[in-house]
């Protein structure tokens, strides 16, 4: 073998070793930044009718427009709503995100979407027992970082029953002659069927001592349930809060929704928290990400009628 030969071995043996010691040196830079992050952003964003239905009109001007404002969010986890699949979501979020959706054959399906560089470890189950009578299943997610943990239920319960009082009672004597009449007494029924394996879960979640969050699309104006002081069968608030590790937390309940300049100022998209899991919740947190255009009828279809909700937890 000739030294010419042996020097050009040498060589591209000395950059083998050198791109692999760099490669591993990048892999642990990133795994300790990784191991580094503190705070994890988590978000619920009801992007309306983003599907192939045909409510959905946008051109791809309004899909750079939410992809603007994704990024402006900057979350690492985002529940999300009304979106058909992580094809549709990707049109959104690009590539950032790996996505967790329910599976009900329908265009609004409930999904989590968790952010790729953000070191999560995940674990996904989609939680059917709130799919009653065409109403959207939950997805229920735990992550894990740091060596702390919690789990999330994605929701986006029943649509049309805000305020009225969710007993059966007041429910069966709520008029029905009208069309509109007819719906809002089917979505009160609906809703107030959707209280117990919503209870169910946090009960199950409560008793293994979990730091648990649901969020999402309630439909509910929790401020409202509070304000008529409701009865634990007429309010989904009061349902819900119960005692011990049932004892929740929101800050949506006092604060009012400035979305779309406050057009309906009480919210219905909600973070809930446990009470272990709000000792993971950073204070004064919470933001709503409102959109900067002004209010039309259009804008709020081709955006979205819900404006993104987030909070930072220690983790």
């Amino acid at each position: 073998m000739t030294k010419s030969v042996l020097t050009q071995l040498t060589l591209l043996l000395s950059l083998l070793i050198t791109a692999n010691t760099f490669a591993k040196t990048t892999a642990d830079a990133l795994e300790s930044n990784l191991s580094d992050k503190k705070t994890l952003k988590v978000a619920s964003w009801n992007i309306a009718w983003l599907s192939s239905h045909k409510y959905n009109e946008r051109k791809q001007a309004d899909y750079d427009k939410l992809s603007a404002y994704a990024t402006k969010l900057n979350a690492d986890v985002i529940a999300l709503q009304e979106v058909e699949s992580a094809e549709w979501a990707e049109k959104v979020f690009g590539d950032d995100y790996d996505f967790y959706f329910s599976t009900r054959d329908w265009v609004q399906r409930v999904g989590v979407a968790v952010k790729k560089s953000s070191g999560l470890k995940v674990i996904s189950q989609e939680y059917k027992a709130l799919n009653l009578d065409r109403v959207r299943s939950g997805m229920q997610v735990t992550l894990s970082r740091n060596n702390k943990e919690f789990t999330l239920l994605a929701v986006h319960l029943k649509s049309g029953c805000f305020t009225d009082p969710l007993d059966n009672k007041s429910v069966m004597a709520m008029a029905d002659k009208t069309e509109k009449e007819g719906r809002r007494k089917e979505a009160c029924t609906l809703l107030s069927q959707q209280i117990e394996p919503l209870e169910k879960w946090i009960d199950n979640q409560a008793a293994q001592n979990k730091a648990y969050l649901v969020l999402g699309d309630f439909n509910r104006r929790f401020s409202q349930d509070i304000a008529h002081k409701y009865a634990e069968n007429q309010g989904l608030w009061q349902a819900l809060n119960d005692e011990g590790q049932e004892v929740l937390w929101t800050p949506t309940a006092t604060l009012d929704s400035k979305c779309w300049g406050g057009y309906y100022k009480d919210y219905i998209d909600h973070i809930v928290f446990s009470p272990m899991a709000k000792t993971m919740y950073i204070d004064d947190s919470f933001e709503q990400l409102v959109f900067d255009e002004k209010y039309t009828s259009e804008l709020s279809r081709n955006l979205s009628d819900h404006c993104p909700v987030s909070v930072q937890l220690d983790m």
